[in-house]
């Protein structure tokens, strides 16, 4: 009866260090895209569009004019967070400080 339950730790242990292996190679394998996990994994509180500061409207426009935005969020230092939508219906997530800089962006299909 002690080999049940050791069978049970041993096989459970086993489990649980390869969701951890998994997610490293994860975080690893991606270190050659310009996507920032660090902004990605900020809090972010949702804005109204027209509340963005007029750096980052001006660098949507600039950079993306046939998009347009449809969710801003912000964090706690300031940067945003915001989703765009082009002509095609694709989005795109898009990271920019208060100043109209670019931090990062991600590709969605």
């Amino acid at each position: 009866m002690i080999k049940l339950p050791m069978i049970i730790a041993i096989i459970v242990s086993v489990i649980s260090a390869q969701g951890v292996i998994a997610q490293e190679d994860l975080a690893y394998a991606n270190t050659d895209n310009e996507f920032d996990y660090q902004n990605e994994f900020q809090e972010y509180v949702e804005v109204k569009i027209v509340d963005l500061p007029m750096a980052v409207q001006n660098a949507v426009v600039n950079d993306y004019g046939a998009s347009r935005i449809v969710k801003a969020y912000i964090a706690k230092d300031n940067s945003y967070k915001l989703i765009l939508i082009n002509e095609n219906n694709q989005s795109k997530i898009l990271f920019i400080n208060a100043d109209g800089e670019w931090i990062s962006s991600e590709d969605k299909s």
